[in-house]
């Protein structure tokens, strides 16, 4: 059982590298009384995935990152930390990419989302 179903806030890992929709993603999750780490980088994200302590329960990455994409991204944080849910969030990623791809997400939000859209999704997956 996961912190959030012991009705105790969850971490969520959010990596996204506009920093501006990053931010206010964070902040929504962090209103609804999770708590959240926030990355504009996925490699920075990467190397905190393999010393965090506590560890993440939810992992919410973009898909177009640079350097990584969110897909790479998740299947690099199942490695580490095995059982760790991850939300994939996208713009550009359509549903046929989605049913193709050999990892995938737990949940998947298309951009534009809605404040209530992005929680349901945290609380499900928490």
């Amino acid at each position: 059982m996961t912190e959030a179903q012991n009705n105790t806030p969850c971490l969520v890992y959010v990596v996204d590298d506009n920093p501006l929709l990053g931010q206010v993603t964070a902040q929504i999750i962090d209103t609804d009384g999770h708590k959240t780490r926030f990355f504009t980088d996925p490699l920075l994200a990467r190397e905190a995935l393999k010393t965090a302590d506590p560890q993440p329960d939810v992992l919410l990455t973009d898909h177009d990152l640079g350097p990584i994409v969110g897909f790479e991204l998740i299947k690099i944080a199942r490695k580490m930390i095995p059982g760790i849910r991850c939300l994939l969030v996208s713009g550009t990623v359509k549903h046929e990419i989605l049913r193709r791809h050999p990892v995938k997400p737990d949940r998947f939000l298309a951009k534009p989302f809605t404040a209530d859209e992005l929680l349901a999704c945290i609380t499900e997956l928490a």
